[in-house]
């Protein structure tokens, strides 16, 4: 004859886990509570509706990072320096690898904390990047109709570190 199956004790913290269970806000098919502001000594927190807490210096770094970000954008197009080869190229390519690195920076940090309008920003930032990026790589590699060269000519005289800042013809 089959032995019966032993009988189950219940669980005696099962009842103290379904207590605090119940005391948690939004498990019951409520909804959410309204967002609330909390008053702390050194920085003002906000909820948003999932529950995430936004401090205000985080939105004040991101919208520093983007105004840093869409000035370094700007005043790329009005780069002072020589830049058609050598290593002044690579200065300045390095510089536009700095607005691609800050536009995904800004466009991340806005996406964890939920700021569409940076987010917007940073991406237009970082594809203003790939653009200048594209003006100076895509002549050097033989997809556009004037080509140039990573390398500038030897000046006819002076020392050697002057081809880097000479011009493509002298």
């Amino acid at each position: 004859m089959p032995k019966p199956p032993p009988k189950r004790e219940p669980d005696p913290m099962a009842r103290v886990v379904d207590r605090l269970l119940a005391q948690l806000p939004g498990l019951h098919g409520g909804a959410d509570p309204e967002p609330t502001s909390i008053r702390s000594s050194a920085v003002n927190i906000h909820t948003v509706s999932g529950g995430r807490r936004i401090e205000r210096p985080s939105l004040i770094g991101l919208w520093g990072r983007a105004a840093l970000g869409v000035t370094l954008g700007v005043m790329m197009t009005a780069w002072p320096y020589f830049r058609e080869c050598g290593l002044p190229l690579f200065g300045y390519l390095s510089a536009v690898a700095a607005v691609v690195v800050a536009g995904g920076w800004i466009a991340v940090t806005a996406w964890k904390l939920q700021n569409p309008i940076a987010h917007i920003l940073a991406i237009v930032l970082l594809f203003w990047g790939l653009i200048l990026a594209g003006d100076e790589l895509l002549p050097r590699t033989g997809y556009a109709a004037v080509q140039a060269s990573w390398q500038c000519g030897q000046p006819d005289s002076g020392p050697t570190w002057m081809r880097w800042f000479a011009p493509p013809n002298a």
